[in-house]
């Protein structure tokens, strides 16, 4: 859908293997009233939210803001003023009304100062659609290595939109998740605590929009975000989270400066007139190709999540696990999902079948396949055990107690709410789609999954995305018993085709009328400028019937 590269935007390096060029470009940058980039998303078929930020004031300052059909600015369509201020951490966001449907545009920013890096976007497309290309994205942590599957995402023309599946930044300070890393690399957290104040939220955000892969990735596609957990803190519910202490404030306060950070700071419309913030949800929609619906799990419906550390050491037997399984994860008032959210799902769903689009994807969170822990009582695993060191052999042995009583592996997953996402399940059904496409993130691995309701009817298929920088919290296994690992999950589970938690980088999904492709796209290294990009594997979906299948 979308054209050629153009000359105006950020430069991206056009070899495989990534230079220093677009590093120097950042270095230019520092010193710049649009050091933070420039992005636009959230479009619709008339409008598009674009954006950035003008550094180094400190008093009300206004800029102009101009919309193009052509890279060079001749045909101006729409242009404007702007104001911004320290309320708004001098950010600027215009939704730009008034457009053609599914055609590309060319935006930029003036300041008193100097004239922003040109952007590109394209607003939805209606009527008949023959194709759409996504990328699909999650869990970028910036001490734990460069976005450089970002930079593949900003050089791939053919890409209409991007779909971010949440984690866009981490919470964490220097001293917690990633900070090794991040001392190693000299991309440690900033501010170097753990982010709670308003003040802190924003300026994360600026040190996340600072990267250059990032810039260029947001300067050439439009995107489309959901937030999952840390955007605010490590697995929330509606009334706390697993990383938010006695010791730090009140948390929806904290929340509440998380979401005013995100708004902020992010390519996304203003909440509706009476619909709160943390009422994130959209529908998306391609003509007569595909709808994608995405979901808010984190802040509006979720239950407080079942954690294994209060249950396992009184669980011996198969018969308690049941139990524990049935009486406690599976309770039926266990939630994932608001009742506003399920009005909304029961809507948009119907809509879409009755539109009778091909597709109907789902951006959803965390991983939805069902996922019982494998058994690792194998000598690869006894060997394994022998050379990790103690902290490494706990969580060994852990995985391995699990995979005995057959539990699942991650209860802040949707495993962790059985009742919740057979429920999701009845309002697809009741609408009449039994053919969902499901994308998500969270997981730091790639998966390609199959789904089913508790009766053993299809649902669909689900695609999960890997880490852009992110890994795999089973990362001191190594590689080989990463892959063991993975087969044995898959072995283990009927709704596992393939799972790989050993790369980091992005999913490209096209979708025509009649099938869609995956490719699991990966980056050779996330520590290094240097890098190569490579499919890892691709698979192709298709109708069967009322559901999807693989080929």
């Amino acid at each position: 859908m979308l054209g050629a590269s153009a000359a105006l935007l950020y430069p991206v390096v056009n070899g495989k293997e990534a230079s220093s060029q677009q590093d120097s470009e950042a270095e230019i940058r520092k010193g710049s009233a649009f050091a933070h980039g420039i992005a636009s998303g959230d479009p619709d078929e008339s409008s598009v939210v674009i954006w950035t930020r003008l550094s180094g004031s400190q008093a009300p300052i206004s800029c102009r803001w101009l919309v193009a059909t052509d890279e060079n600015f001749s045909h101006v369509i729409t242009s404007g003023k702007q104001q911004t201020d320290e309320a708004h951490d001098y950010t600027v966001k215009v939704l730009v009304k008034g457009l053609e449907a599914g055609k590309q545009y060319y935006y930029k920013f003036e300041s008193p100062e100097e004239i922003s890096p040109t952007g590109r976007t394209r607003t939805l497309p209606v009527g008949q659609v023959e194709s759409l290309t996504l990328a699909v994205a999650t869990c970028s942590n910036y001490p734990f290595g460069y976005f450089n599957a970002y930079e593949v995402i900003a050089n791939d023309n053919s890409i209409d939109l991007v779909l971010h599946l949440g984690d866009y930044i981490y919470e964490y300070g220097i001293d917690g998740y990633g900070g090794q890393a991040g001392r190693r690399l000299g991309r440690s957290h900033k501010p170097t605590h753990e982010i709670i104040s308003i003040e802190d939220y924003r300026e994360r955000h600026a040190q996340y929009k600072s990267d250059i892969c990032s810039q260029a990735m947001h300067a050439r596609h439009p995107i489309v975000v959901i937030w999952d957990d840390h955007e605010s803190a490590n697995n929330p519910w509606e009334e706390g989270a697993q990383n938010h202490q006695d010791n730090e404030g009140d948390w929806k306060s904290r929340r509440n400066f998380s979401m005013q950070a995100y708004y902020e700071w992010m390519p996304i419309r203003e909440p509706e007139s009476g619909r709160k913030p943390e009422e994130y949800w959209r529908h998306y929609k391609f003509g007569d190709l595909a709808s994608i619906i995405t979901l808010e799990s984190r802040h509006t419906g979720r239950s407080k999540q079942i954690t294994y550390g209060d249950h396992l050491k009184d669980l011996d037997t198969i018969e308690q696990a049941s139990k524990l399984k049935t009486e406690v994860i599976g309770n039926p008032s266990r939630t994932m999902l608001s009742s506003p959210m399920k009005k909304f799902l029961k809507t948009e769903i119907a809509e879409s079948v009755n539109a009778n689009r091909s597709w109907r994807i789902i951006g959803n969170q965390s991983v939805m396949a069902k996922s019982i822990s494998p058994k690792l009582n194998t000598p690869f695993f006894e060997q394994l055990r022998k050379n990790l060191n103690a902290a490494s052999q706990r969580r060994l042995d852990g995985l391995k107690k699990l995979g005995a009583l057959n539990l699942q592996s991650d209860l802040d997953a949707w495993d962790g709410y059985p009742a919740a996402r057979e429920n999701f399940y009845q309002i697809a059904k009741n609408a009449g789609a039994q053919d969902l496409l499901v994308v998500s993130g969270d997981s730091h691995s790639y998966w390609q999954n199959q789904l089913f309701d508790e009766n053993d009817n299809p649902m669909g298929v689900e695609l999960g995305a890997t880490g852009i920088s992110s890994p795999r919290s089973l990362l001191a296994f190594g590689d080989e018993g990463l892959r063991k690992f993975d087969e044995a999950n898959t072995a283990n589970n009927k709704e596992i085709v393939w799972a790989d938690g050993r790369h980091r980088g992005f999913i490209k999904l096209v979708i025509n009328k009649k099938n869609a492709r995956a490719d699991y796209i990966s980056v050779s290294t996330v520590e290094s400028r240097r890098y190569t990009s490579k499919i890892i594997r691709s698979v192709d979906i298709i109708k069967s019937g009322s559901t999807l299948e693989y080929t």
